[in-house]
């Protein structure tokens, strides 16, 4: 059995994370909202994580639905969080239904190019459903950039023995871009993962390691964090407001680099 593993979240974890959410009954634009904060606040709400590069948009006609997006070019999505159980057939359905269009998602870029100039980070885009009322009630795009301590953290804790691991319900492409930029084993980054598979991925790492740590900043790693043999919670982006994330914290961080003082 090897010894030591940890697993990083990615967004407000790894990755200081930019958003722009558009609300599309208000067409609000929203910047300082956690995106599971509002599908919490939903009856009945879900995350569809859209598997292409965000870039790619502004090519295409602005006024092109997103349901023809995705079923014209075939695009992939994927639910990294739901209230409640979903079919990809009923997210689907729900897309198809709704007569949101593509620049509902790129009126946003000006805004996030003035936050994260070059973009090249963990770009992506997302539709947060709300399942009850079967349409789509925002658009997300995202990109990001390194927390200033975050590659040399990771570099000294794989000095000190530690494999690394991302699990995050980041887009494929962005995490396999994000073990290049960490130098690590591109099969050690798992995206796509729900709250339950961070948890089923830390539970299967404990079979092969004496000890697997959980890194992490927000409600979708609690699992994560009750399945690992330790969990550290990292406030840098996150305003953490939950009383169960926090009990299931053995340490709260607020810069990466204080994990140097907990890990040996």
């Amino acid at each position: 059995m090897r010894s030591k593993a940890i697993v990083f979240d990615n967004s407000g974890t790894l990755i200081e994370r930019y958003r722009i959410i558009k609300d599309l009954n208000t067409g609000e634009f929203i910047t300082d909202i956690n995106s599971l904060s509002l599908i919490d606040n939903l009856d009945y709400g879900a995350l569809a994580i859209l598997q292409f590069n965000t870039g790619c948009l502004s090519k295409l006609d602005s006024d092109t639905l997103i349901s023809d997006l995705i079923n014209d070019y075939h695009i992939q999505f994927t639910v990294s969080y739901s209230t409640r159980r979903l079919s990809h057939d009923e997210i689907l359905s729900i897309i198809n239904n709704d007569d949101a269009v593509i620049s509902d998602i790129t009126e946003g870029f000006s805004i996030l190019k003035k936050q994260v100039p070059n973009m090249e980070i963990c770009n992506g885009t997302a539709l947060i459903l709300d399942c009850k009322n079967r349409n789509i009630a925002y658009t997300i795009t995202t990109a990001g950039r390194f927390f200033n301590n975050a590659i040399f953290t990771v570099n000294q804790l794989k000095n000190r023995g530690y494999d690394i691991f991302i699990a995050s319900g980041d887009r494929s492409d962005a995490i396999q871009t994000l073990t290049e930029f960490l130098d690590i084993d591109p099969s050690h980054g798992f995206p796509t993962a729900t709250p339950l598979g961070k948890r089923d991925i830390v539970k299967s790492l404990r079979k092969d390691y004496d000890k697997v740590v959980m890194v992490g900043d927000g409600q979708n790693d609690y699992y994560a964090f009750q399945e690992s043999d330790l969990a550290i919670l990292t406030i840098a982006q996150s305003l953490i407001e939950s009383d169960q994330l926090i009990s299931s914290s053995d340490y709260i961080v607020d810069d990466l680099i204080e994990l140097l003082n907990i890990l040996h």
